[in-house]
């Protein structure tokens, strides 16, 4: 690497670390205030709160990471030009693409690192800062009770009690489903998983034709019912806490079952470009530095807070119209991110001449 591109790359990298800190640590501050009472209510102790924020920080530092990419390249560009090291490069026959070359690098890097955290480790993290929530941790192990779980082919599990650990359910109820008509009814007072099969034990089976047929027995094997002990023992999360996998796995879950599963595939694309989003607010960010270069800092953070304002609300408009199936969900995904990049392109090419 060159002199001047470690140089430029420098003045990026130091306000980037401290805009991303300064962002992680406005957002913990605002989210203990809202929370401080209920902490208070519940007597939660001191390591409790501290565990609880330690966790809270992959989710504010990805978050805060568009806009802190953005401060960064006004600080840095916006610094060059109010020095007139910008004009001497430019004067030296450095074309502008080169200058900001190696934040581009630095930026798309730091892209590629938050869409590989927030495929598994944000989501992990996001699991146990979610488990203090209403003042309790969060355990699937434990006993749960009326579990209803829906299976292809129009199969409906019902279980009064489900034990996790012994993998055995009480009481359980198996609905089979043609259409709207019920077609068939398995009851049992256990369901137990066996070599990979749901047994049913000690039950019967009930059939809806044109006659009905009742046919008790001791021992069920049930094959044809897909669900694994992990789907009766899965919390309901959001799909921020859901690992790449197990939000893929849901989705196909889903559409197997009938449904579109729309917000799942919305949040689940919207991983990717979320993370995309720290390059393209660098991108607009070089062009528009050029509009502050004379402005002190305080104008460049509002000019970012702004921006970022538009961008997020941008992001949010379009992700409540693929949840409503107005947009694809990739559309949805992804319309903000090419939208400013598109506008940064241009903004770009016009600094440029």
């Amino acid at each position: 690497m060159r002199l001047l591109s470690r140089y430029v790359l420098s003045r990026y990298v130091q306000p980037m670390v401290f805009s991303s800190a300064a962002f992680v640590a406005i957002f913990i501050v605002a989210d203990l205030a809202n929370r401080i009472s209920a902490f208070l209510d519940r007597e939660v102790g001191l390591a409790s709160i501290a565990a609880y924020y330690a966790w809270s920080i992959p989710y504010f530092s990805l978050v805060t990471l568009p806009m802190a990419s953005l401060l960064a390249s006004l600080f840095c560009l916006g610094g060059l030009a109010r020095q007139n090291e910008l004009v001497a490069m430019k004067s030296a026959g450095i074309p502008l693409l080169r200058i900001v070359a190696p934040v581009l690098a630095f930026a798309a890097l730091v892209s590629a690192i938050a869409l590989g955290l927030s495929l598994n480790a944000i989501p992990f993290a996001n699991r146990h800062r979610a488990s203090f929530d209403e003042g309790a941790q969060r355990v699937t192990s434990g006993r749960r009770a009326q579990v209803v779980v829906r299976d292809v082919g129009g199969r409906v599990l019902t279980l009064a009690e489900y034990l996790p650990e012994q993998t055995l359910g009480r009481r359980a109820t198996l609905d089979r489903y043609e259409g709207r008509a019920l077609s068939r009814k398995v009851r049992a007072e256990e369901i137990v998983w066996v070599d990979s099969v749901w047994v049913f034990v000690r039950g019967e089976t009930r059939t809806f034709r044109e006659r009905e047929m009742v046919v008790p027995f001791d021992s069920l094997a049930v094959p044809a019912l897909t669900l694994k002990p992990p789907d009766l023992s899965r919390e309901s999360r959001s799909a921020d806490q859901l690992s790449h996998q197990a939000l893929v796995q849901l989705i196909e879950r889903r559409v197997r079952n009938g449904g579109e599963a729309l917000r799942e595939r919305v949040d689940l694309e919207l991983r990717s470009s979320f993370a995309c989003a720290a390059f393209v607010m660098v991108l607009l960010g070089v062009p528009l530095s050029s509009y502050t270069r004379r402005a002190g800092r305080p104008l460049q953070v509002g000019v970012c807070l702004l921006t970022s304002f538009v961008f997020y609300g941008a992001i949010q408009a379009s992700r409540a119209m693929g949840w409503n199936g107005i947009l694809d969900p990739v559309v949805a995904a992804w319309a903000p991110n090419a939208v400013f990049l598109a506008v940064g392109i241009l903004m770009f090419r016009r600094a440029h001449k």
